[in-house]
């Protein structure tokens, strides 16, 4: 299997055709690697834009890209044809820096063609979130591509960032340097119907304690010092994205605030949980009042 590292530009504006607002690709830029990670080509184009030929000032300021380089792009249709040839025949992974570029290559699939399917998408991998755990980054976090360079000691001297093709150098960089065979396998994911449905199906947070998605034995709480269940005292309530409420070990005398978030994923509901000890009133004024 080769290697395709994607990364694209784009330019936000208004469009009737999409009703409401539409990020449309202006350009293109991939670096293509062997299995034994090595560079073997790479791949530029830009796209002249048809729903806004006005580029915002984000866009201009960021990238340095301007109205009169866009006017010698070719089309999107045109860059996919010429992409997907330029990819070839050999089975072929496509990583992205996040799945951002993946959503917006999406979109205007979506928008040109009227289907969401990306014509040279077989295999498919968010790199950012491979590099992370090879690189020790809590989940929680957002590692940024210049970040993860500076961390990986990789020069930057020459390259334009926020250009899409110097984007996709470094990070193909710095797959180099994080690459590791059996894990990088086992995140490469094959792209069918359900790859779709899971990439497009967005995370809620449920709010509602009746809901019966949240289980009953989910909304116990043992002691952390002793082990036994307490006693709830009060009833749940909603705030900060989770329900919410007291509770109370009557065999340490202890009163924590128990927290339990339950997030609807494509998986099934993921439940976050959190016990905070409350600290008595009197004790809070005789601390702050011996803090120097």
């Amino acid at each position: 299997m080769q290697y395709v590292v994607l990364d694209l530009e784009w330019n936000g504006g208004y469009s009737k055709k999409a009703h409401g607002y539409f990020n449309e690709i202006i350009e293109v830029g991939a670096v293509k690697i062997d299995a034994a990670m090595q560079v073997i080509d790479h791949f530029h184009m830009t796209i002249r834009p048809v729903v806004s030929r006005k580029l915002s000032g984000i866009v201009t300021d960021l990238t340095s890209i301007t109205a009169e380089e866009l006017e010698d792009g070719t089309t999107f249709s045109k860059m996919v044809r010429a992409f997907s040839k330029w990819i070839g025949d050999e089975p072929t992974a496509v990583l992205t820096w996040s799945t951002t570029d993946l959503l917006v290559m999406m979109e205007n699939c979506r928008f040109f063609y009227g289907k969401q399917e990306i014509p040279f998408l077989r295999y498919y991998m968010d790199f950012q979130a491979y590099a992370q755990q090879r690189m020790g980054i809590e989940g929680g976090q957002q590692l940024g591509l210049a970040r993860a360079g500076e961390m990986l000691d990789i020069p930057e001297d020459d390259m334009s960032l926020h250009r899409a093709l110097d984007d996709s150098i470094l990070t193909s960089r710095v797959l180099q340097k994080v690459y590791e065979r059996d894990t990088f396998d086992a995140a490469v994911m094959t792209v069918d119907d359900e790859f779709y449905k899971r990439i497009t199906f967005k995370t809620t947070v449920i709010s509602d304690i009746d809901n019966p998605l949240v289980k009953r034995s989910e909304l116990v709480f043992a002691c952390p010092l002793c082990g036994r269940d307490m006693r709830r005292r009060g009833k749940w309530r909603f705030h900060s994205r989770a329900f919410c409420a007291e509770f109370v070990c009557r065999g340490c005398d202890k009163t924590y605030t128990a927290r339990a978030q339950f997030r609807l994923k494509y998986e099934g509901v993921e439940v976050r949980k959190k016990l905070t000890e409350k600290v008595p009133k009197e004790d809070a004024d005789t601390e702050a009042t011996a803090t120097p």
